[in-house]
Parts: structure tokens; C-alpha cells; sequence
């Protein structure tokens, strides 16, 4: 008989929260710390166990990725004793926060960046050429390479974000400070590398995912563990997704963003596709077969789902059923829970959170207008409008997470996909925690009668017992107990005369 050997990735669903956009305290139309410690118990009821900040350093821009001061939080969310207020009321409420970490570049305004550029002792903390080499650029942008009086310097993203010289010890040493003074001082539990893949770039060919950045983040992972053993290290690796699975199978990285899973759910949603999901869910536990997949539908460079989906909030909802009974560790993006909609330029793709129907303010400030428009919607979707509707988004988003929570099948790297007589219909075994688990998701809007699973082998023992687990309103439905072959797998087995249109049934083997 077959057998799964389950990994153990972290179990807790994490919540992507842009500060600025968050929640108001202080009525300057700006998120800031107090506004998130003072929503937590949102977040815990929806039952998120882990939080990834948004740059919360101190920094020039809105969005804060190009860092002034490493130890300084930005002004405009408090100060340090606010950010530790908020990490502490995480804590008292099983949430873990980790927090963006920008080794890759800094702002042009950063003070070790105004001392390259004066010749002191920094300079060799950027790169710099006499001249401009003429690099092609790895993301398809523009030169690289840009002018100044102390020469070319280069800076991938922007000529206001130059690129940290990491060959550079002095620079690594002084990173590696700031990461202890995070955990240690701050007390957050872990990182979110940003343009992990870019760390250092290979001369002319400005090669990505380079050996030297491989290793130069696996001495940071272990820097991090080395204080805190527990402290998380995920890393955005935008690549194939062997790239970004390899980081985690080489000790890179605990963990890494998976940025095939979100369109292939998309997609295999919008046309029904089962075939396709299935083969995208397989290849989650096969890359990372340490369950090191961040996963997620969308995040704060790309289209909001539910404008990736044109407004189609079923599909939204198979969308978040898919991902969150799926291999991996899920990240919502805030908002993604109400089915915000945004588009390019980020900007609007990063708009503030509506907390009730009452405009101008929607619940998000009560005195200055907000610092970006709020999305289409917000009268609608927005949190005091959903909580009460049983039907809603939000609330089929709490239903799934709170099934997630309750079942470590569902957290397991262990899936094996089953046969369905339905093209539709995408099965799937899932085990862990002790558990046996029949994920069933209907893709199309129709409902789908009469449908017979098959597993040609597997890691099912006879007899067993079916009942549905979700949707919990269905629990006291009968559903057939399946029979099991020889080889621990299915052979035609029917649990339910129909499966719902644009539904997903969870059902439990026990024995």
C-alpha cells in the first residue's frame, strides 16, 4: 500500500497588511501601528495566526521600500514604542509578525548613500563604474546603470532605490545588525526578504538567483536562527517555480513565494479547468516538499483578484477555497477577504481599508480625507457589511480559515489528486495530523451530478467512515462510505448524489 510522509510547514494562515492603508488612529487620513493593534481581534476572528508588515522603516515614500533608517520606524505609522505596543498585542493573541526586510538597495537619500557619493567611507557600501557599463536590465526595464558626480552607480529598481553591495562585509555585518535589532529590540518573528533573487547580480550577464545570492542568504538565515530559532526567513523569489522552490531545498530560505499557484487558481476557476489545478496543486508538494511554498492569489504589485477575475465574486470564492485548502502557507492580502478591486498603478492596487458603509471615511479615518481614494465598493465591501451576511465574501473566507485551522490534513504538504468522472471537478486526498481528507471543488457554475472519484493507489485503509466537514451547514448530510481496494486507493466511489456549483465539500475518512 502507498504511504504519505506529511512535512510540518508552518501551520497558520498569514495576513499581508500595508500599514498606511490599514486603519487611521490619529484622523491625519494615514495607517499607523495603533490603527492595526487596535483591529487585531478582526484578524484573530478571522482566524489569521501570522501578519506580514509592509516596509515599517523609516523611508522618503509611501510605499517604503527604499530605507533611510534601518532602525528607525516610519514617522508617519509612530514610533518604537507603538510598533512594540503592536507586536506585543499580537502576541497576546497567537499572531506572529514578520516584517520586510530590504537588503538589496536603500533610498538615494539614505545618509551611508549621501556619504558614497561625497567619496567617504561608505562608497564601497553601493557599486559604482567610471563609466556605464551598459548592463541589460534582468526585469526589462531601463538602464540600470545611472549618473552621478561620483560616477555610474547601479540601482536595478530606480535610480532613487541604488543597490547595497553585498560582497561588501561591512555591509552584510551591518544587515545582520539590523535583523537582531528586529527580533531582539522590536520583537518580530521573522522576515520577508524583498527581490531575494536580486541580491547579487552576476557583472554583464546581470544574471538572477546567483550563487552568490543563494549563499549570502543562507548566512542570514542562519544569523536569524542563530538569535531566534524559530523566527521565520521567507524570501520573494518572482521566478519559475523550481527557482523559487529550489531556495528552500538548498537552505537559502525557510520559506519562498510561490507566484505560479495565484494565476493558476485564477485561471483553472475561470474556465473550469480541473485538469490544470491539479496539476499546479501537485506541483506545490513536489517543489517544496518541505513545505516552504508561500502561497497566495494576490499581492500589493499585482492586480487585486477580484479585478483579475472581473468582478465575479463565485469565482472569487472557489478562488479562496482553492488556495486555502491547498498545499502551501497561505498570505491573504489585506482586503482580499472583502473583495477589494484595484489595478495598476500600485498605488491603487494599495488603497485604504473600509471598515464600515459610512463615507467619506469608511471606518478607516474619521477626520482628513485618506491618502489615496478609496477602491470602487467600499460602501459594499466593507467589513460591517459582510461580518452579518452568512453569504458573504468574508464570511466564506473566516469559514474556510477556521476549516484550516482545524484540520492539519489541510496544512500538509501530502496530496495526492483523484480521478473524477467530472472534467469540472477537482479531488483531491489530503492526510496529516492524523487525518484523511476528500477535497472536492466544483469549478463550474453548474452543479455536478453523480460524480465518481477514483484513486488508482493510495494511502486509504479499509473500512472507512465519510462525513462532510465543510460546509459546516452540510455536516448532517449523508454521504456513501467508500470502499477501499487493495492498493489503499478508490475505485468509482460516489459520495454525493450532487456537488454544488462553484462549491467546495470537504469530507472526512476516519475510520
Amino acid at each position: 500500500m502507498a504511504t504519505l510522509t506529511p512535512a510540518a510547514p508552518p501551520a497558520q494562515v498569514f495576513y499581508e497588511v500595508f500599514v498606511r492603508s490599514f486603519a487611521d488612529s490619529n484622523g491625519d487620513g494615514i495607517g499607523d501601528f495603533a490603527g492595526v493593534t487596535a483591529h487585531l481581534d478582526y484578524l484573530s476572528s478571522l482566524g489569521i495566526k501570522g501578519i506580514w508588515l509592509m516596509p515599517v522603516a523609516k523611508s522618503p515614500s509611501y510605499h517604503g521600500y527604499d530605507v533611510t533608517d534601518y532602525t528607525a520606524v516610519e514617522p508617519d505609522y509612530g514610533d518604537a514604542a507603538s510598533f512594540k505596543a503592536l507586536v506585543a498585542a499580537a502576541h497576546a493573541r497567537s499572531i506572529s509578525v514578520i516584517v520586510d526586510f530590504e537588503a538589496n538597495h536603500t533610498s538615494s537619500d539614505n545618509p551611508w548613500f549621501k556619504d558614497a557619493l561625497a567619496g567617504g567611507p561608505h562608497h564601497d557600501w553601493y557599486i559604482w563604474s567610471k563609466d556605464d557599463p551598459g548592463w541589460p536590465n534582468p526585469i526589462g526595464g531601463g538602464d540600470p546603470w545611472h549618473p552621478s558626480p561620483a560616477g555610474f552607480y547601479y540601482g536595478l529598481f530606480s535610480d532613487e532605490m541604488p543597490d547595497l553591495n553585498l560582497r561588501n562585509p561591512a555591509v552584510t555585518a551591518e544587515l545582520d545588525r539590523v535583523a537582531r535589532f528586529w527580533l531582539d529590540t522590536m520583537g518580530v518573528d521573522g522576515f520577508r526578504i524583498d527581490a531575494a533573487r536580486h541580491l547579487i547580480e552576476d557583472g554583464p550577464k546581470t544574471q538572477v538567483n546567483t550563487p552568490e545570492t543563494r549563499a549570502w542568504l543562507a548566512a542570514f538565515r542562519d544569523v536569524v536562527h542563530q538569535d531566534r530559532p524559530d523566527a521565520l526567513v521567507v524570501g520573494e523569489v518572482n521566478d519559475a517555480e523550481r527557482t523559487s522552490g529550489s531556495y528552500t531545498t538548498d537552505g537559502s530560505l525557510d520559506m519562498s513565494f510561490d507566484f505560479e499557484i495565484g494565476p493558476a487558481i485564477s485561471n483553472a476557476v475561470s474556465h473550469g479547468d480541473a485538469e490544470s489545478l491539479l496539476t499546479s496543486e501537485t506541483s506545490i508538494g513536489t517543489v517544496y516538499p518541505d513545505g516552504g511554498a508561500g502561497t497566495f492569489l494576490s499581492n500589493h504589485d499585482q492586480p487585486r483578484v477580484l479585478t483579475q477575475l472581473r468582478g465575479d465574486t463565485g469565482a472569487a470564492a472557489q478562488s479562496a477555497a482553492t488556495l486555502l485548502t491547498a498545499p502551501g502557507t497561505p498570505f491573504i492580502y489585506y482586503g482580499e477577504e472583502l473583495g477589494m478591486t484595484g489595478d495598476k498603478p500600485d498605488e491603487q492596487i494599495r488603497t485604504p481599508f473600509p471598515w464600515t458603509a459610512a463615507a467619506p471615511g469608511f471606518g478607516f479615518t474619521k477626520a482628513a480625507p485618506p491618502w489615496e481614494p478609496f477602491a470602487d465598493g467600499a460602501a459594499t465591501a466593507n467589513v460591517a457589511t459582510e461580518a452579518g451576511d452568512p453569504a458573504s465574501l468574508l464570511s466564506t473566507y473566516r469559514a474556510l480559515i477556521d476549516l484550516r485551522n482545524a484540520n492539519p490534513a489541510l496544512a500538509s504538504s501530502a496530496f495526492v489528486a483523484v480521478d473524477a468522472s467530472d472534467p469540472h471537478v477537482a479531488t483531491s486526498l489530503r492526510v496529516g495530523g492524523g487525518e484523511r481528507l476528500l477535497v472536492i471543488q466544483n469549478l463550474a457554475t453548474d452543479a455536478a451530478p453523480g460524480v465518481a472519484l477514483t484513486l488508482r493507489s493510495g494511502p486509504l485503509c479499509g473500512p472507512l467512515h465519510a462525513a462532510i466537514v465543510y460546509p459546516e451547514a452540510d455536516a448532517a448530510t449523508p454521504v456513501a462510505d467508500p470502499s477501499v481496494t487493495a492498493t489503499g486507493g478508490l475505485a468509482g466511489y460516489v459520495p454525493l448524489p450532487t456537488i454544488p456549483g462553484r462549491g467546495t465539500v470537504v469530507i472526512s475518512l476516519s475510520p
